[in-house]
């Protein structure tokens, strides 16, 4: 039989550093930051990995007095997950465009406006990875270096390219394909709606 414990309880054994409280917070949290993280382009090693962070994160934060919480302690785990999980995906994704797909989320801040704000910038994140992998293979991997700040000449070597010249063209080429790719999506329009002259809005 698996005992349940409140959120002041498992804070309580967090803070004491209580294996039972850890491993009770491992099996009972886990599953929805795995079905999260394995819906949306990571693996059970992600998962893994994660959730050890958060624990540590959660640890930190339960050692601040006072320790307030404005939502569940899993919500609160939860959305630890979902901010790492964005800012893995932000670093290895990130594309300078527009203001709107720059995410720079603050790694701990974690109220519930700012559990929603990750929300939404998860979902953008995730419009404009889905995109990336529409694009033709040379384009993705030229980006995907370019976003891991390989210098240009290596990147010619890597892709073939004449020089570093071309790499930028192309490089060039790619991210407008993106661009368009990503504002052609039906689901850019949950977001923004276009205006004339290359404005955005926030649709409310």
């Amino acid at each position: 039989m698996i005992l349940h414990y409140s959120d002041e309880t498992l804070i309580e054994g967090l803070r004491q550093r209580n294996q039972q409280h850890i491993d009770y917070i491992y099996h009972e949290f886990t599953p929805v930051v795995r079905h999260f993280v394995t819906q949306n382009s990571g693996n059970q090693s992600h998962v893994k990995e994660l959730v050890h962070e958060a624990i540590i994160i959660l640890y930190k934060r339960c050692l601040v007095q006072p320790f307030k919480l404005q939502c569940s302690l899993k919500t609160f785990f939860i959305s630890i997950c979902k901010n790492l999980w964005l800012q893995r995906l932000d670093s290895m994704y990130r594309l300078q465009f527009q203001a709107e797909f720059e995410v720079n989320d603050p790694r701990e801040s974690y109220s519930m406006d700012e559990i929603e704000q990750h929300e939404e910038d998860y979902a953008k994140l995730r419009l404009m990875y889905k995109n990336i992998l529409t694009l033709p293979t040379d384009c993705q991997r030229i980006l995907e270096l370019y976003m891991l700040r390989t210098p240009y000449k290596e990147i010619a070597k890597l892709m073939k390219i004449k020089d570093e010249a071309g790499v930028k063209t192309r490089k060039y080429v790619c991210k407008n394909l993106l661009r368009k790719k990503i504002m052609n999506d039906p689901e850019y329009y949950q977001y923004f709606e276009y205006e004339r002259y290359g404005n955005y809005k926030r649709l409310d």
